[in-house]
């Protein structure tokens, strides 16, 4: 039987209760990436085996939610006992011209798409075919599992005492989806 983490709080359990389609309750991030001409290595499998290695400094990325019987109350986060991280790290694909503008569009679908709630809930995709040698990597979370300043922590940890790096072969850019230009 998996390992019962704790309940979730009233404020938390109320995004789970006020999501609809038509309002996800998730929050997403977008960077672009301008790797170095000499970058050869496959980005997205080198991302995905960073975070694998590290998923013990965020144990919250392995916790799904348990209900309780009838729902007569707040559900659990549990240790996610099948948890794959193939099943929350995705490579994205973008038809041509594969350009930010087009980016801009598939992330946009993606947000409004919401997170099973029958996993951990979180995605991250990677896309790794932008021109210029940009790559661009879109995450989401349910805001039940994580508030805003916990997600600039874990967005930014060089302003911490986390022991996470960005990897060195990028360097980094934010946008959001609106001022994303070529």
């Amino acid at each position: 039987m998996a390992r019962t983490i704790g309940k979730l709080t009233a404020i938390d359990a109320s995004y789970l209760y006020m999501e609809t389609p038509e309002v996800p309750m998730h929050i997403g991030s977008m960077a672009i990436f301008q790797l170095p001409d000499s970058h050869r290595e496959d980005f997205f499998e080198g991302l995905k085996a960073m975070i694998g290695r590290r998923l013990h400094l965020a144990p919250m990325l392995t916790w799904k939610l348990a209900h309780t019987p009838l729902d007569i109350d707040h559900p659990s986060w549990t240790e996610d006992e099948q948890f794959d991280i193939d099943r929350h790290i995705f490579r994205g694909a973008l038809p041509a011209p594969s350009d930010h503008v087009t980016l801009q569009r598939i992330v946009g679908w993606l947000h409004a798409k919401l997170l099973n709630r029958a996993r951990p809930l979180w995605e991250v995709y990677v896309f790794d075919c932008l021109p210029d040698n940009q790559v661009a990597i879109y995450s989401k979370m349910h805001h039940a599992c994580i508030d805003g300043g916990a997600g600039a922590a874990m967005a930014h940890p060089r302003r911490g005492k986390s022991t996470l790096r960005r990897p060195a072969s990028c360097q980094e850019r934010t946008t959001s989806a609106t001022s994303c230009r070529r």
